[in-house]
């Protein structure tokens, strides 16, 4: 898959989409694009994993995603090995000083990796000083490029644009 990002320089984008039950993390999807020409670029990888939690899902919860108890035990992961599958898989060789992370919702999505020990907020430079990952959240930005404040949840936007989103409520469709 390749894109075009207009007047976008960074050499990795990392497009991500959460999916959590009272900020336990359940399931990650990522796709990291690499930069191949200016303002142009290729997927690189793409990674969905899901996390087997200690406590049960919510009816709600499974209601909303569809992701049950039943799938989470047999399809997840013990989030250790979620945690270092993103380190060691999705940005395995990405130096983070060149990356964007890009989310419907950066805010609550970083505050939901860190509560689950990933950290997409910072990191520390080659001197020792802790720096930001520039993020860029889809949902501000299209409230303030579209000038207006409701239908703005991913579904509406995708429709909006011309795609649907098959099993919205998965994080790897959202994504």
């Amino acid at each position: 898959m390749v894109i075009k990002c207009y007047n976008e320089h960074h050499q990795y984008l990392l497009f991500i989409d959460l999916e959590f039950n009272d900020h336990e993390l359940i399931q990650f999807a990522g796709l990291l694009f690499v930069r191949i020409e200016d303002e142009i670029y290729q997927l690189a990888r793409s990674f969905n994993q899901y996390h087997n939690p200690d406590e049960k899902v919510g009816y709600h919860f499974a209601e909303y995603t569809g992701i049950t108890q039943n799938f989470l035990q047999e399809n997840g992961i013990p989030l250790s090995d979620l945690q270092q599958n993103v380190t060691d898989v999705l940005l395995k060789d990405v130096p983070l000083n060149q990356l964007e992370l890009i989310s419907h919702g950066l805010k609550n999505d970083r505050m939901v990796l860190q509560d689950n020990g990933i950290n997409l907020s910072t990191y520390t430079d080659a001197e020792g000083k802790i720096k930001p990952i520039d993020g860029y959240c889809t949902y501000n930005n299209s409230r303030r490029i579209l000038g207006r404040k409701t239908q703005l949840k991913e579904g509406d936007l995708a429709e909006e644009a011309g795609y649907y989103i098959h099993n919205a409520h998965n994080a790897v469709n959202d994504v």
